[in-house]
């Protein structure tokens, strides 16, 4: 008689590689857009992408590297991967204005580490170490945290000379 942990646990095998499947299918779908003007509705790029493309869902990506609610892009989700590629197309070969702002909008096809909700790769685990001085990671992290910090200051410098 067959052990019924192994056949849950082939179910939720299978289940995670299907909905890694329709993820990695939006993906291929997903448009993303940046340089968007702060007052760009979901509304609003639909109708301007409706000349090319039918637009499924609107998802504007949060930067959390200001205190600011400012939305300057956007992961769009067309039909199919040939309007995806088509739209990306048409705003790279013409200045696509979005918004009325005087800034042209910048478009790339997306990729998976752009959705905050993507699903774990079936099969993949996840491994976190604590790091400590002398370990040989540790200078590594110590400039990539330093310049995280001098990156923040930046946006912070920009924001507050625009705003």
């Amino acid at each position: 008689m067959a052990n019924p942990n192994e056949h849950a646990e082939g179910m939720m095998g299978e289940h995670a590689e299907k909905e890694y499947a329709d993820f990695e299918a939006r993906v291929k779908r997903t448009i993303y857009i940046d340089h968007l003007s702060p007052v760009v509705t979901r509304q609003v790029i639909r109708a301007a992408l409706s000349q090319c493309a039918h637009v499924v869902s609107v998802e504007f990506v949060e930067n959390y590297t200001i205190p600011y609610d400012i939305p300057a892009a956007a992961l769009v989700e067309l039909d199919d991967e040939s309007q995806a590629r088509s739209a990306v197309d048409l705003m790279r070969d013409f200045p696509f204005i979005i918004g009325g702002m005087p800034r042209p909008v910048r478009a790339s096809l997306a990729r998976p580490e752009m959705f905050p909700d993507r699903p774990s790769p079936p099969g993949s685990k996840m491994e976190f170490l604590w790091l400590k001085q002398g370990d040989p990671e540790y200078d590594g992290m110590s400039k990539l945290k330093s310049l995280a910090k001098r990156q923040e200051a930046e946006n912070m410098a920009l924001i507050k000379v625009k705003y």
